[in-house]
């Protein structure tokens, strides 16, 4: 609903409130300069044009603290602006965007749905949150900034800094940062004239600055694994939770799977283990929603199974690995600092997942099964969309790899066959 009459003071006290929703009364002298009153009694002046092909409208003032005259200067002058091509809704739109500090733009980021891969769309899980936060704090003294004053210069001092202490700490926090500012980019209202022309972490790309990272290759040696499984076995007894810490150490070193899949981690979002998710009757037990947000399945060993077995007469309540009260440990640092001490040699959690994969290629089990094994994403691998391996599939090589971790004689037969096949 719209009316058209000189706006002055008298015809503006003059104006009654609709009964619901707004009313806009239009001036008859300068064209788009308005009232708009609301139902509750509020007025408001306001300004009405095109302006590089789009409806603005501009809000000038409530009348309750500006007269009519004061308003219409103001929309002449809105005029002008208009007139001239300036958009002073974009413009405010970017003077409060280039405002955005960089602690803002962790947060907005840490919040975004995931972008690709499986679970796209879905929020981030919490160990992702939890990671952009930490690496916000390796730029603690820039929080407070505008991102747009973040430059090139000030990312390559930051990485170098960061570098000294550790490279791969240095390099994460970096792509964080970057992935954090892109999603500032991205997520621009105006892509001609976007917050960030360019994100300044690019800079380490173009001059090839980003730190050189060994990989961790850490495993157990296989002149160790049969010391390492007795130590397990024998050298943790009298530790709280002594055989819950020794079967879940075992079963990670047999499957592969990764702490947090067996022992839970309340504070990233993961679930112990559950006896729900082991068939002892199909022989194969499920990690649900996994890193990759999968669930991922594997077949039983036979020596993973009477593990398992054994651990159903004594685990009390849903999770395989807790004890008769029902608690599950959830700290191995004390059960690996024990090992560490009575075989000379430090192994982590994730060690024994890298000890799977490693006796796994050992035995010439194909890559695509070991991807499978191991849970592993091929993206970027257009053939293993087509392989498609099943649980079974993997049985043989579970046993396999069993056998020959826990069966020295065993070991030593499999390196004989390979030999052979070398020689021959």
């Amino acid at each position: 609903m719209a009316d058209r009459k000189k706006l002055t003071k008298t015809a503006v006290e003059a104006i009654a409130p609709p009964e619901a929703g707004q009313v806009l009364v239009w001036d008859t002298e300068l064209r788009g300069f308005g009232l708009r009153v609301s139902a509750g009694g509020a007025r408001a002046y306001i300004m009405q044009r095109k302006v590089n092909g789009r409806d603005r409208r501009v809000t000038i003032g409530r009348a309750d603290d500006m007269s009519a005259e004061a308003a219409r200067k103001a929309a002449l002058k809105l005029a002008a602006q208009f007139a001239e091509g300036k958009d002073p809704v974009a413009e405010a739109k970017r003077q409060k965007a280039r405002q955005l500090t960089l602690a803002d733009a962790f947060d907005a980021y840490a919040k975004a749905p995931k972008k690709k891969g499986n679970g796209r769309g879905a929020p981030k899980k919490p160990r992702t949150v939890r990671d952009i936060e930490e690496a916000a704090q390796r730029f603690a003294d820039w929080l407070d900034k505008p991102v747009t004053e973040i430059t090139g210069k000030m990312v390559r001092d930051r990485h170098a800094k960061l570098a000294e202490a550790s490279p791969a700490q240095a390099n994460l926090a970096m792509r964080y940062l970057r992935a954090a500012l892109n999603h500032v980019i991205a997520d621009s209202d105006d892509e001609d004239d976007p917050i960030l022309k360019r994100n300044p972490v690019d800079r380490l790309n173009r001059l090839n600055q980003w730190a050189p990272a060994m990989r961790k290759t850490g495993h157990i040696p296989e002149d160790r694994l049969a010391d390492w499984i007795a130590a397990v076995r024998g050298e943790l007894v009298g530790l709280k939770h002594d055989a819950e810490l020794r079967d879940a150490l075992l079963f990670m070193l047999l499957t592969g799977a990764r702490r947090a899949e067996v022992l839970g981690n309340p504070q990233d979002g993961y679930a112990p283990l559950r006896w729900a998710d082991v068939d002892l009757d199909r022989l194969t037990v499920t990690f649900e929603n996994t890193k990759n947000r999968t669930d991922h399945e594997l077949p039983l060993s036979d020596q993973l199974a009477d593990l398992l077995r054994a651990r159903k007469d004594v685990a009390r309540g849903e999770f395989v690995f807790a004890d008769a009260e029902g608690v599950v440990p959830t700290d191995l640092r004390s059960a690996l600092a024990r090992l560490e001490r009575a075989t000379g040699f430090r192994v982590t959690a994730h060690d024994l997942r890298r000890t799977f994969a490693t006796v796994a290629a050992r035995l010439d089990i194909s890559a695509y099964k070991l991807k499978r094994l191991t849970n592993h994403i091929s993206g970027g691998d257009v053939t293993a969309g087509y392989v498609q391996v099943t649980t079974e599939d993997l049985r043989d090589a579970m046993q396999r790899i069993a056998d020959y971790m826990l069966s020295p004689g065993r070991r030593k037969a499999e390196n004989v066959v390979q030999l052979r096949g070398v020689a021959g």
